[in-house]
């Protein structure tokens, strides 16, 4: 003879002083190609996280590139490290997905490996800090 589980109890009023907060937005599904060799990969980021963390989660998928030599480009504008995803361009996927689905080509970010362009047209790197002590 099989035991039946207890029923369970019904739902309880919230207290008056009680404070519900709404839940946290859902995360955001990103596709990141990498220009050179056509390499997709899909990545799930909380909007309230910042351009580095999503290229910690890249650097994962594709072995072999560092977060260092990323740069991640959507709709023509570079996507900033401390740049937080709610704030950068992605705010047009943030709110097509508010509202539906968005497209793959919506949500689709492009990779540069800084080590394939060409040397003369990279950003100079910084001076290491003992040059500058140097120079003061």
């Amino acid at each position: 003879m099989s035991r039946r589980p207890a029923p369970l109890p019904a739902p309880q009023p919230i207290p008056e002083n009680y404070k519900v907060e709404p839940p946290l937005p859902k995360p955001l599904l990103l596709f990141i190609t990498n220009v050179k060799n056509a390499k997709t990969v899909w990545v799930e980021i909380s909007i309230n996280d910042n351009v580095a963390m999503l290229k910690q989660y890249v650097s994962r998928k594709m072995e072999m590139l560092p977060v260092g030599d990323m740069i991640l480009v959507y709709q023509g504008e570079e996507l900033k490290n401390d740049m937080m995803i709610r704030h950068s361009k992605l705010d047009f996927v943030i709110q097509k997905a508010a509202v539906g689905e968005p497209s793959a080509e919506d949500c689709t970010i492009h990779l540069i490996d800084i080590k394939d362009t060409p040397p003369e047209v990279r950003e100079p790197k910084p001076p290491p800090p003992e040059a500058m002590a140097v120079q003061a």
